[in-house]
């Protein structure tokens, strides 16, 4: 069978596998940022910042909401992309716990035998 694409599962996968979109979550996890709040203490220019910020955006983690000539950058309230990776996650999880179990009881089998 194969896998049907999901856009919107590889843009959450592909937004948390980087560290520093992955510290940028963390940030607003706690509180929302301005955009170049979240740039301190980061080893990266504020321009890479504001990229992270999109992929970010993009992959439906994060809102951008507009304050005056700034943007405050907030978690999204509803994450469809992140519980997406939940489901799949805990899919593979069930699918890995089943084949550990097959794994362990053949195993168990060629000791008997």
């Amino acid at each position: 069978m194969t896998p049907r694409p999901n856009a919107a599962l590889d843009r959450t996968f592909a937004a948390l596998a980087d560290p520093t979109r992955r510290a940028l979550l963390e940030r607003m996890g706690r509180k929302p940022h301005r955009a170049g709040d979240l740039c301190h203490g980061l080893t990266i220019s504020r321009p890479a910042v504001s990229k992270h910020l999109r992929v970010l955006r993009e992959a439906g983690l994060v809102h951008a909401n507009p304050r005056g000539r700034e943007i405050v950058y907030r978690l999204a309230p509803s994450a469809r992309g992140l519980d997406q990776a939940r489901t799949y996650l805990e899919h593979a999880s069930r699918l890995w716990d089943r084949a550990l179990e097959a794994f362990k009881a053949f195993a168990e089998e060629e000791d008997l035998a």
